[in-house]
């Protein structure tokens, strides 16, 4: 694999991937990220000629690590533009980026390793940039051996820092525009996952307080996939989810956009029109698949957000006893076609 196949691929000229591996400033950040994308599919790594810079590349490798299942072959929008500008910032900075995505069940760190990868030198590298939950006790041997910064989940447990949606004030102003609606019961709904996830969580965090606050009552049946123990799968959240619409539900809160298309999908399949019969939110503002009614969502700035992970590296790496951080990004409500006023009467 080289330079000429990733260019072939995405049909871009050879001169303009080899600009994006030296951080020319004149390459697009998106195009950069694509590069640096496929290029980590493929197993490509950049080394950089004998006689480039050899001198002042000490220490100017920042490594990406992507949570991704095995099951899962391709990157998500959000994946994308969070790299588009982490990519952006580093080039800025002169930095150079390595993108590895590990399954995040199987990456298991010890406290001493050699190496983190198996085909990943240690030299020269600045720190980490984690992107989605890892195991808790791989990230603090990590931490514990470079500069860790965690992008859109927080270790709460762990001297990290983090850069991260701000989740309360999203589903706040969800629950906002469903009570307007004339909603007041509404039900909390997540996929299973197979590494604990702290964002989840907050999300329904947000939710329970977002109940009390406008003065609805909390019923736990109506919650799925926030412990950690007991989860279902999809299909049964699903079922689980037609149970909630006949008994009364007029509203559900999804965790994420991700979550949210499928279920509205087969709910559609199984009579349950949305939102005529259930509305139905999420969050993170993606892009509705083809054919699907845009969600009522909360849009995040995510290339800010992989932005301020590189800005809060730095400031790690200058500055390595300084307090944790952890930054929350604000997100803007998308009214999209998914909330109505609430239907009268059951349905079958």
């Amino acid at each position: 694999m080289n330079q000429k196949d990733i260019a072939d691929r995405l049909n871009l000229s050879r001169t303009t991937v080899s600009r994006c591996f030296t951080n020319h400033p004149k390459i697009n950040p998106e195009t950069r990220a694509k590069v640096f994308q496929l290029a980590s599919r493929l197993g490509y790594v950049y080394a950089p000629p004998r006689n480039h810079r050899t001198g002042d590349e000490k220490g100017r490798t920042v490594v990406v690590l992507v949570a991704q299942p095995l099951e899962l072959s391709h990157e998500s929008e959000t994946t994308r533009r969070v790299l588009v500008g982490i990519s952006d910032r580093l080039a800025e900075e002169g930095l150079h980026l390595k993108l590895h995505r590990e399954d995040p069940e199987r990456f298991v760190l010890g406290s001493r390793p050699r190496r983190i990868l198996p085909e990943l030198s240690n030299e020269g590298i600045l720190g980490f940039i984690l992107l989605y939950p890892f195991q808790q006790e791989s990230v603090a041997n990590l931490s514990a051996k470079f500069p860790v910064i965690t992008a859109l989940d927080d270790y709460e447990r762990l001297e990290v820092d983090s850069v991260d949606v701000d989740a309360g004030r999203g589903i706040s102003r969800l629950m906002d525009r469903l009570a307007s609606a004339g909603h007041r019961e509404v039900a909390f709904i997540s996929w299973r996952y197979k590494v604990a996830t702290p964002w989840v969580e907050r999300r329904f965090g947000a939710y329970v307080e977002g109940l009390y606050r406008l003065g609805l009552s909390f019923d736990e049946s109506r919650v799925v996939n926030v412990r950690r123990v007991g989860q279902i799968e999809p299909e049964a959240v699903l079922s689980r989810a037609i149970e909630w619409v006949r008994s009364g539900v007029t509203a559900l809160v999804c965790a994420a956009d991700h979550q949210a298309y499928p279920l509205m999908a087969g709910l559609r399949a199984a009579g349950v029109r949305v939102p005529e019969d259930v509305s139905v939110t999420g969050f993170d503002g993606v892009e509705p698949p083809s054919g699907e009614l845009p969600l009522t969502t909360i849009r995040q700035p995510f290339r800010d957000i992989g932005y301020s992970t590189v800005v809060s590296l730095l400031r790690r790496v200058s500055s390595p006893a300084a307090p944790r951080r952890h930054i929350l990004v604000g997100g803007r409500l998308i009214e999209g076609e998914t909330v109505c006023p609430p239907r009268t009467g059951s349905i079958t």
